[in-house]
């Protein structure tokens, strides 16, 4: 039994690890029943759900605003959702000025006027998507968060617009929740492969290090009479060439995704297409 520990240490290491990181996060920060306190007052209306191309029913529409209600106390965050079935709205640049506008002429923020706040709208015309973020979402959403989040929801958003929905809520709770050391802590499956793969690699290199012949040979061994014939040889050095070239650093790929400015306000966003 002490041998089997002795070889396998490196597992439980990593086991212990990862069980500490998932606690950290898992407990630290804000705690999830903690709600916080909207004290946004010039806010034009209480709606979040505007089903304008009536693609939910009225039981979903209430279970939605529902989430989201609870979604916004846990977040510090307004999220709004709108349905649109527009022939108008057919490129990201009129997507973008839309939502960016549905958020200033409604004032919404959590924490003030076009303040903490989300908008996506999805126009069935011609399954144009477009998010809107401003405030601290702004600052945590990067392009490829964005983008990771409209896949997301638009993945089921045709044959179940209320699962695709509920799927971009949720998701804002998961990526602005503060309930964790990072924002959110998630464990997908590409993250496992690539430990698993690091442990065996890891292992392998531990057991062939530890098992390892003994040498046999020397440098001599096969050579006539036991001793090398030495050959003199030598370098000349002729001249030397030296190429430079500049490497640019790459942008960061934290929040601020999408930054633009409409009508003297700061947003982000992003779009797609179901």
């Amino acid at each position: 039994m002490k041998q089997y520990f002795k070889r396998f240490w490196f597992w439980y290491v990593i086991v212990a690890v990862m069980l500490i990181v998932y606690l950290v996060a898992r407990f630290s920060g804000k705690n999830a029943d903690q709600a916080y306190v909207r004290t946004n007052t010039e806010c034009l209306t209480e709606e979040r759900v505007f089903d304008y191309a009536d693609k939910m029913s009225d039981s979903e529409e209430d279970a939605l605003r529902e989430l989201i209600a609870k979604r916004e106390q846990q977040v510090g965050c307004d999220i709004v959702l709108v349905t649109l079935n527009d022939s108008e709205l057919d490129s990201d640049a009129k997507m973008m000025k839309y939502a960016d506008y549905f958020c200033i002429d409604n004032k919404f923020g959590y924490n003030r006027a076009v303040g903490d706040a989300v908008i996506y709208v999805d126009n069935w015309y011609n399954g144009y998507v477009w998010m809107c973020t401003s405030g601290k979402a702004e600052a945590r959403y990067s392009s490829s968060m964005i983008d990771s989040l409209i896949k997301h929801a638009c993945d089921v958003v045709n044959s179940n617009p209320y699962k695709g929905y509920e799927r971009y809520v949720n998701r804002i709770y998961r990526d602005l929740s503060s309930n964790s050391v990072m924002g959110s802590f998630r464990i997908n499956n590409a993250v496992i492969l690539i430990v698993a793969l690091i442990v065996t690699v890891i292992y392998l290199i531990a057991g062939l290090s530890g098992h390892k012949g003994k040498r046999t040979t020397t440098a001599s061994t096969y050579v006539a009479n036991g001793r090398p014939d030495l050959r003199n040889t030598e370098d000349i050095f002729i001249n030397k060439h030296v190429t430079k070239h500049k490497i640019e650093s790459s942008s960061s790929s934290g929040g601020g995704g999408g930054h633009h400015t409409t009508g003297g306000h700061s947003f982000g966003g992003g779009g797609g297409r179901h």
